[in-house]
């Protein structure tokens, strides 16, 4: 899969340089131990989807391992649209990357003066496509809640990594993974919802991501009248699920059809459907929304 990178300008630690050019030295300890915590937010048709939520997540993210933004909310938020105009883009995955900085080979953090910061945005299509997928149950089990607290977006995605590839080779599109516990975390790069009895459940965040997206169908399933609940769900569950999805900024919301080769209604769930009727909306909302171009000048 080609990636371009013509006509794309990134923010790299207060410069805005050709993407072509952006470098990354090989001793920044987000290279060398994966030190550092990145968000992955939406534009669409000319505006960012709820990017407070977003920024706010990042800086939890950050300060739960030590690291401080070099930039406030509303600056760094000016710097994401700065990009994005730069880089001439309507529709995007933007990506706000946080370093530990460069330093000296070794774990201890002191041996980095200050963070790096970086800022790219580039078309992207959806992570796992439009179409409804097929997906496994992983033997790969999900670090947190007893290594690194799942709500921290770091830049070690290994254990997703070695998930997804058991999904490529058993020829499916993602992979589910368990947390500690044995119960349903979440997918390689999603969170997930299940329909069980006519309720839309969705597992705890103790070892899944708190995704943005996910707040917004858990809003939109309250708001519609939905029966809904978080909570643990076994794996066992998920083969008598009148339907399951899975949602992310990087996704939207995808159907998954068939899980561990147990078939699934989700491609005709009506409930399912209103479900994405109402986050393609909410993309739209003004109250989710900022548009670029009010924040930049020119």
């Amino acid at each position: 899969m080609s990636f371009e990178l013509e006509g794309l300008v990134v923010y790299a630690d207060g410069d805005y340089v050709d993407a072509r050019e952006a470098r990354v030295s090989i001793f920044d300890h987000g290279l060398l131990y994966g030190d550092g915590v990145f968000e992955g937010l939406r534009l669409f048709d000319g505006s960012l989807f709820r990017p407070r939520d977003h920024l706010a997540r990042l800086e939890r993210s950050a300060r739960s391992i030590g690291l401080e933004l070099p930039l406030d909310a509303d600056r760094l938020l000016e710097v994401i649209c700065e990009v994005i105009v730069r880089s001439g883009l309507r529709d995007a995955h933007v990506r706000p990357i946080l370093t530990r900085g460069f330093g000296m080979p070794g774990l201890d953090p002191a041996r980095c003066e200050r963070p790096s910061l970086f800022v790219a945005a580039y078309p992207f299509p959806p992570l796992l496509g439009s179409d409804p997928i097929s997906v496994l149950v992983s033997s790969v089990v999900r670090k947190a809640p007893r290594s690194l607290g799942a709500h921290v977006k770091s830049l070690n995605y290994l254990d997703a990594v070695v998930a997804k590839r058991q999904a490529s080779a058993a020829g499916m599109q993602d992979a589910i993974m368990l947390d500690v516990f044995g119960a349903v975390a979440e997918c390689t790069a999603a969170n997930l919802f299940v329909f069980l009895d006519g309720v839309l459940v969705t597992p705890t965040t103790r070892a899944a991501l708190p995704g943005i997206t996910r707040r917004t169908l858990i809003e939109l399933a309250l708001e519609q009248g939905i029966p809904f609940a978080e909570r643990d769900v076994w794996p066992m569950e998920l083969y008598v699920a009148e339907a399951m999805f899975a949602t992310g900024s990087g996704a939207g919301i995808v159907p998954i059809a068939e899980v561990d080769g147990v078939a699934l209604g989700s491609a005709d769930n009506a409930v399912l459907a209103a479900l994405r009727e109402g986050y393609q909306r909410a993309t739209r909302d003004p109250r989710y929304l900022v548009a670029v171009s009010e924040r930049v000048s020119r």
